[in-house]
């Protein structure tokens, strides 16, 4: 059985990383909250482009993911969804609807 990663694992993940960068590698570090957030979207476009190319049966068979389950998946999240296709799966540019913070200086 195919799980897709849940949100819920991304945000633990960017937590746990967070904080091994701030306590162990740059105790000085100070978290700008723009660049936590640009953090967390670089990782879920991440995990929508990882699901996006597993389900190429092709090179993944048996183990690719399926088509529908990713589209479920993500339908109501994507950026400009509306004019996406109803199969976007192999379009270009495919992107969660969160819009980047401006400031980036910093982590991230």
């Amino acid at each position: 059985m195919h799980i897709l990663i849940p949100v819920v694992s991304l945000a633990w993940h960017l937590i746990w990383n967070l904080r091994v960068n701030r306590v162990i590698t740059n105790p000085e570090m100070n978290l700008n909250k723009d660049n936590v957030h640009n953090r967390w979207l670089k990782m879920v476009n991440a995990a929508l482009t990882k699901d996006r190319i597993l389900t190429d049966e092709t090179r993944f068979r048996p183990l690719s993911f399926k088509k529908q389950l990713v589209l479920d998946t993500w339908s109501g999240l994507l950026m400009d969804e509306d004019s996406l296709p109803d199969d976007w799966i192999h379009e270009k540019g495919v992107l969660v609807g969160i819009r980047p913070k401006k400031n980036t200086i910093g982590i991230g």
